[in-house]
Order: structure tokens, then C-alpha cells, then sequence
């Protein structure tokens, strides 16, 4: 059985959206403009050790799993959903994130910061975003994510 996409369309539609993402053949950013984000995970569940001088638990030890570019929209096809937690209720924002096919390995509960953005609100604001779907294709040119909001609810965002 033939392949549906042989070996070189698959590298020419990664290079599509390695230049959708502005990307130089070395993976960054080519002329600094864009989105660039950094994608972490925790790797303990604890909090960290007390730190003396704040008094306060250290954050918990995280990894860099992804540094670079990225495409980052809101999903605009349905209204935010809204959750009551302690007698408020909670504005659920979402967002669809693309990345580079081979940006290491997300996962779901993985946390998403803009470091950079054309938007500078995005950045301004600190989203907190969280990962909630990786979605996954046998022929991949591009990483399709799903993020959450958990930066809580701001309505002049």
C-alpha cells in the first residue's frame, strides 16, 4: 500500500509551517518577531524546601521540555464555559496552540508561557496557560495543542 504522503511532501509541509512559525533552519525564531513560548513541566508533586529569607515554600522543580516559536488563538467557535468554584463562577478560556512537529514531548498538565508576542497584552498580562489536549497525526507536519487559561479571571483581558 502506497503511502498517503510520501517522505518529501511530509519535509515540505513542515518547512510550510516552520515559515508560518518564522522559524530558521535551526529551529529559532529567524527574524525575532512572533510568538515564542516556553513549555515546562513539574517534576514533583510537592512544594519545594522553605526558602528563610520569604518564608514561603520554593516552587516545585520543573524542566524545560520546549523553548521557540509558536501560533497561539483563542478558540472562537463556542463561548467560554463558565464553572462555579467556592460560589463564584469561573470564566474557562481556551486557545489552540501550534508548535513544531518535533518540539519534544508535551503532555497533558504541561504549563505554557508567552515569553514573547506581536500582542503585547498577552505577554503584559501573564497568561498562565496550561495544557489540556495534545493531538496526535500518523503524517505530523505540525504540534496541534489545546491550552487552558489558569491564570484565574481577569475581565479586562
Amino acid at each position: 500500500m502506497a503511502d498517503l504522503v510520501t517522505a518529501i511532501e511530509l519535509d515540505g509541509l513542515r518547512a510550510d509551517f516552520d515559515q508560518l512559525l518564522g522559524r530558521d533552519p535551526d529551529g529559532n525564531n529567524a527574524d525575532g518577531v512572533g510568538t515564542t513560548i516556553a513549555i515546562t513541566r513539574v517534576t514533583s508533586k510537592t512544594r519545594g524546601p522553605i526558602n528563610t529569607t520569604t518564608l514561603k515554600y520554593d516552587d516545585p522543580t520543573t524542566i524545560v521540555i520546549y523553548t521557540g516559536p509558536a501560533l497561539i488563538s483563542p478558540v472562537t467557535f463556542r463561548r467560554d464555559r463558565q464553572e462555579v468554584a467556592g460560589g463564584k463562577a469561573q470564566r474557562i478560556r481556551q486557545y489552540r496552540c501550534v508548535v513544531p512537529w518535533d518540539s519534544g514531548d508535551i503532555h497533558l498538565d504541561d504549563n505554557l508561557e508567552v515569553i514573547t508576542s506581536q500582542d503585547p497584552q498577552f505577554v503584559a498580562h501573564g497568561k498562565k496557560l496550561a495544557v489540556s489536549d495534545v493531538m496526535y497525526e500518523s503524517e505530523v507536519a505540525a504540534r496541534r495543542l489545546t491550552l487552558i487559561d489558569i491564570s484565574g479571571t481577569d475581565d479586562n483581558c
